[in-house]
């Protein structure tokens, strides 16, 4: 979801109506992006903490397994040969890499994030996953994965700002 400009209307509706539920979960707007700035300015990338764990001011991120640094930069090339069309992550048979390919995504696969906050007060939190397995052929990235761990914030920013036009809300309520 990095490229948000891609989006047709309606898409770009329920990405932002998707954030700002996640958002009200943690507190609100500027909680969400100063949990994506502590995630962005965190270095090494945070997904190949040892300890599957990144703390932010109001709470922690956790997941379930490692991720090893070769799996997240093949991960960070398939991405980038994703085509507005085809946002499948898994590569044709024929493919030389699709076994790197099929061994990072049935690795990477069961990976579930959950945010938890600090105190009830600031917040309820929520998990999500990292990946949508549609079939054995096809994988797509879950936006909101790509958001927390690979979109700039101010990406972020333009998702949770962004004002529908009259005519595409009135086609998405029919």
């Amino acid at each position: 979801m990095c490229r948000f400009h891609q989006l047709n209307e309606a898409e770009k509706i329920l990405l932002r109506d998707q954030l700002l539920s996640l958002a009200a979960l943690i507190g609100g707007k500027n909680s969400f992006l100063k949990l994506l700035e502590t995630i962005k300015n965190t270095s090494p990338h945070p997904l190949i903490s040892k300890n599957s764990l990144l703390r932010f001011p109001k709470g922690l991120i956790k997941w379930n397994k490692n991720v090893h640094r070769d799996n997240l930069t093949l991960l960070g090339v398939r991405m980038n040969a994703r085509s507005e069309e085809n946002q499948n992550l898994m590569v044709s048979k024929e493919d030389k890499s699709f076994k790197n390919v099929t061994n990072m995504l049935r690795s990477l696969g069961p990976l579930t994030f959950t945010v938890a906050m600090n105190n009830e007060s600031d917040g309820k939190g929520f998990t999500f996953k990292a990946f949508d397995i549609l079939d054995e052929d096809t994988t797509v990235m879950n936006p909101i994965f790509e958001i927390f761990f690979f979109c700039p914030v101010n990406v972020t920013k333009k998702v949770l700002n962004f004002t529908d036009s009259p005519t595409a809300s009135e086609a998405i309520s029919e």
